[in-house]
């Protein structure tokens, strides 16, 4: 018998979507948020990335061409998370709320084992997301802007 393994943060996310706002502050749904994608993008599970994003995400990251779309975001990490052992963090500097639309920024940062040379690469630098709250109150990111380099 096999035992399912729970992503605990999408879990989370999940549960409060379904019940807004009841235990956590709208910064710890932000939070949520963030580690469930960090944590996806850790465990190599697009979907749990994806199901924080609105369907028409924009991604602005430096260097590469302006995307939108989940498919986009699954068609750039789904090539990362092959090659690399990847653990990712984000320390929140700003968070202001408009209502119900979230500006993030602060900095990210974390190390890819690359697969095939075991050569380690530390990636940092600074990130903007913003997010929104959905028809059923759930945040789900609508734009990640990054630039790459000391923080």
């Amino acid at each position: 018998m096999t035992i399912p393994v729970v992503d605990f943060d999408l879990f989370m996310y999940r549960f409060i979507t379904q019940k807004r706002r009841t235990t956590m502050t709208e910064r710890e749904e932000i939070e949520a948020v963030i580690n469930t994608w960090n944590n996806g993008l850790d465990a190599g599970d697009i979907d749990a990335m994806v199901g924080v994003c609105h369907a028409d995400t924009v991604t602005v990251n430096e260097n590469q061409p302006v995307t939108v779309g989940t498919q986009a975001i699954r068609d750039k990490y789904n090539p990362r998370i092959e090659s690399a052992e990847i653990t990712s963090g984000y320390d929140i500097e700003v968070l202001q709320f408009f209502g119900d639309v979230a500006v993030v920024s602060g900095r990210f940062f974390g190390t890819m084992k690359m697969r095939d040379t075991g050569d380690i690469r530390k990636p940092e630098g600074r990130l903007v997301l913003v997010c929104k709250r959905d028809d059923d109150g759930a945040w789900k990111m609508i734009l990640d802007m990054d630039n790459n380099g000391p923080t």
